[in-house]
């Protein structure tokens, strides 16, 4: 309902047709049947079989996919097998993976359900809050979890903490007036809203929203119509895969035609015969050009970057998501509980003495009477409750008046007498008295907005403990202090005191002021050398919430994040094209609601970056859902955490950055098994294609080459995947949106490392006899052409290594996987195996031949990548 929280009460009952005698439970269930029931539906986990049938959705699977069907229709049962078996591999692989995520998820769930307090047929009733109807009567009390959205009609001293909703971690003082014009949710102070919770009070409210209807229905409904975003990782190897898909297609069909070409030339018979030979070359040609074992080397990859993850508390949703993180140039960041540590603290002490800092307290024998007399007050005008939960302190009540049990603590005060009688604070006096009896006699101690209950004081306390009259003069020092904190953004409450007697009417009046406590919702210790990380590594921080301009910029300039602040009003008054300019130059958003979150993600989106967005209450998971990345902090709404790519368990934003080099590395390490994968198969490939055109015999056949591709460069491909990353991996610039898998120079390094080991192979492999006919000769020819390319794949691993700058000796698993490839090329060239392979065993000299070749070879890698780190050094100096 529009506007209800502009009308009176009364106006509310009536427009509802209901009365604070409740409805009857007729009316209840002629409701229901209206309205239906006050519950959400959750999206349904993803199936098991969606699951797995996402892992072979990728083009590099179709193409492999038809390369086992093409080598059923030839009857090469073995290419096909192995290669459908590395696809099964690969896909039951990210299957696990992605299943188990998700399994964790609903492990987190808390499966709790709500209750509510109703009065129908003027009776109060303990219900599920499922069955509650638009029109019931909800009590609300300390503790309650409110079950849907309601206007309030009754309130005593009643506080809500709505940061779920808002953002904003102060718990708001609740009055029933009407409240005229447009107000944000933040600032409808006669509504509650489901979700939210009851921190201190009693009242009364009319449901006014059930289900859908409320505001967490509202912000479900947004998260179902957000589209999925594909992974920068999926856009790249789609269009990647594509792109070789077309290239292998073109030259396959190149080499056909050649082929056919030239029989005609020689009038040799075209028949079925002569088809089949020319299938069998072109479908080697295939096996040559497919990177086979990249399917496998990528989900392996994130499949690691995952557990790695998991070490540091960052639960991960969806596995092409890891590298995402590595892929972000924005973090847009709410600030409750995720910069903030969502709970208000007590920072400064002051008297008419001196500041106290509370977060490097003096020792406790060094604090003046006043002083404690400060926090003693804070200690008797308080209701929150301290006990143990599970072995953990825990503390009760309203976060500010926990915050000031937290500061007596820390002050190592305590307090020794009987509290009294009470005089509660309301929205009016903007007060609380209490009378307390102690050993040194009764008093009424009083605490309240300074404002109101400096007009109360006649007195201030000296440091002689004595009194003294309060002037013109100390009223003016008193209110600076007070102007200094409230520009910090702080939250402040001034203490007084006065003699009295135990039949005392406690009156108000007289009091003696004794100080200030000053509180924020401080910022987490280590966010500032977190942002400080994230923009040495070309990554803006951007901070979004629903909390006020003033404590958005204050907290703001504490960890780092300063300049332009807009408000969600101002939002309002842009369109689409001035929003998207805004953005570029704006990192601080406050007074924000779920569409406005929508928003600036999109414009940020709209202008090529790749943003990360993280939260934790449901008023985030509209722009969880809609960013590149969403990231829901662990102590959370479940609604966010559903609408998440990831779950950082601890809610740390350090860990959000650690998750950012985690992504980087990952990112790396899936480029450097793609350039192992693909020079080695432009080497294959150039190798046969040129030994067709020239009319020699095949250096490599079919078989051969799914060895190279699975086991020779597949087995340091995997090791890649657990390779250190660089030392400078967060001072550089992130991998822009639209950059394709291969860096140019990583292209022209490619193509330089495959032509050269091409040319180099095809004159070993024609010196030994490749181009004559007699088979003898041939089978020593391919032996020779497949050990160079073994050597030449072994060489290329370090060679692809040293242009990330990676220490040589930092991964032995490479060294692992190079000497197992050596120790089966020779279990393959000396055991009866080679029958198999139809190759046969070298000589001394042969292998010397190689071994020179493969220095030559080597050499030849220096050109380039001297060149690259002569132009870095030059360019950087």
């Amino acid at each position: 309902m529009d506007g209800i929280y502009s009308i009176s009460a009364a106006e509310i009952l009536d427009r509802l047709q209901t009365s604070q005698k409740g409805l009857s439970q007729l009316e209840v269930d002629k409701r229901r049947r209206l309205y239906g029931a006050n519950r959400i539906q959750h999206q349904p986990p993803v199936s098991a079989w969606r699951i797995l049938i996402h892992q072979f959705t990728s083009f590099i699977i179709y193409l492999l996919l038809f390369a086992v069907l093409f080598s059923l229709v030839l009857k090469e049962y073995t290419d096909a097998m192995v290669i459908l078996a590395i696809l099964i591999m690969n896909g039951l692989i990210g299957f696990v993976q992605e299943l188990r995520a998700n399994r964790s998820l609903e492990a987190l769930r808390k499966m709790t359900t709500i209750t509510a307090t109703v009065i129908r047929d003027n009776k109060r009733l303990r219900i599920n809050g499922e069955q509650l109807v638009p029109g019931d009567i909800v009590c609300l009390e300390s503790g309650d979890k409110v079950p849907a959205d309601g206007r309030l009609i009754n309130v005593t001293q009643l506080e809500v903490e709505e940061s779920i909703l808002t953002g904003e971690s102060q718990a708001v003082p609740k009055i029933i007036d009407p409240l005229p014009g447009e107000l944000p949710l933040a600032d409808r102070r006669n509504m509650v809203f489901s979700a939210s919770s009851i921190v201190s009070g009693r009242g009364v409210a009319v449901i006014t929203g059930i289900g859908l209807d409320t505001e967490v229905g509202r912000i479900s409904q947004m998260i179902a119509a957000a589209e999925h975003q594909q992974t920068p990782l999926e856009r790249r190897l789609d269009t990647f895969g594509r792109k070789l898909g077309l290239v292998i297609t073109g030259i396959c069909l190149l080499v056909f035609c050649l082929l056919v070409g030239r029989s005609v030339t020689d009038g040799q018979q075209l028949d079925m015969k002569v088809f089949i030979d020319f299938s069998f070359v072109v479908i080697s040609l295939a096996v040559a050009a497919v990177p086979t074992a990249l399917p496998a080397v990528v989900t392996i990859a994130l499949s690691i970057g995952t557990k790695r993850l998991l070490g540091k508390k960052i639960l991960v949703r969806r596995l092409t998501s890891v590298e995402t993180l590595g892929s972000c140039d924005v973090i847009c960041s709410d600030k409750t509980g995720t910069l903030t540590r969502n709970r208000m603290t007590v920072e400064k002490g002051w008297t008419m003495e001196r500041e106290l800092d509370l977060n490097s307290p003096p020792e406790h024998k060094s604090f003046s009477f006043t002083e404690r007399l400060l926090f003693t007050i804070g200690v008797t005008c308080n209701n929150a409750e301290s006990g143990d939960q599970s072995g953990d302190h825990v503390l009760t009540g309203s976060p500010t008046e926990c915050a000031l049990l937290v500061s007596a603590a820390t002050a190592g005060v305590a307090f020794h007498g009987e509290r009294l009688s009470e005089i509660p604070f309301d929205a009016k006096r903007k007060c609380m008295s209490v009378l307390v009896r102690t050993e040194g006699g009764t008093f009424m101690h009083t605490k309240g907005a300074p404002d109101h209950l400096l007009q109360k004081c006649a007195y201030f306390q000296k440091n002689d403990s004595s009194k003294a009259a309060l002037t013109t003069k100390e009223r003016a020092v008193i209110t600076k202090a007070i102007n200094d904190f409230a520009g910090r953004s702080m939250r402040i409450m001034a203490f007084a005191y006065r003699e009295a007697e135990i039949n005392d009417t406690l009156h108000e009046t007289g009091l003696v002021f004794v100080g200030l406590q000053a509180m924020i919702d401080p910022p987490r210790h280590d966010v500032a050398v977190s942002i400080q990380r994230a923009r040495a590594a070309c990554i803006r921080p951007i901070m979004i919430t629903g909390d006020h301009k003033e404590t958005a910029k204050s907290i703001g300039e504490q960890i780092g994040i300063t300049g332009r602040v807009l408000t969600g009003k101002e939002l309002d008054d842009m369109d689409d094209d001035v929003l998207i300019n805004a953005v570029q130059t704006t990192d601080i958003f406050a007074r924000v609601i779920p569409h406005h979150k929508l928003r600036i993600v999109q414009a940020l989106q709209q202008s090529d970056h790749v943003v990360a967005m993280t939260g934790d209450g449901v008023n985030d998971a509209p722009a969880l859902k809609k960013a590149d990345i969403g990231i829901a902090v662990g102590s959370g709404t479940e609604v966010a955490k559903e609408a998440a790519d990831f779950v950082v368990l601890n809610d740390s934003f350090t860990n959000i950055v650690d998750a950012v080099e985690e992504g980087r590395g990952i990112y790396d390490n899936i480029q450097k098994s793609i350039m192992l994968l693909l020079s080695g198969n432009l080497m294959e490939l150039l190798l046969v294609f040129l030994a067709v055109i020239l009319g020699w015999n095949l250096p490599l056949t079919a078989l051969l080459l799914l060895w190279i591709n699975l086991i020779t460069d597949g087995a340091p491909a995997l090791a890649y995947t657990v390779d250190p990353y660089s030392s400078d991996i967060m001072r550089r610039p992130p991998i822009a949106k639209k950059a394709p898998i291969l860096s140019g120079y990583h292209l022209r390094l490619l193509l330089f490392l495959g032509v050269t080991g091409a040319l180099i192979g095809l004159f070993c492999f024609e010196n030994a006899g490749g181009a004559r006919l007699d088979q003898e000769e041939l089978e020593r020819a391919r032996t020779v052409a497949f050990t160079y390319v073994v050597f030449f794949e072994m060489l290329l691993v370090f060679v692809i290594r040293s242009s990330y700058r990676v220490r040589l000796f930092t991964n032995p698993w490479l060294w692992s996987s190079v000497a197992l490839s050596l120790l089966l090329q020779g279990i393959i060239l000396y055991t009866p195996v080679h029958r198999l392979f139809g190759v046969v065993s070298l000589t001394m000299d042969e292998l010397i031949q190689l071994g020179v070749s493969a220095v030559v070879f080597g050499c030849c890698c220096f050109i380039p990548l001297g060149w690259a780190r002569w132009k870095t050094a030059f360019s950087s100096g």
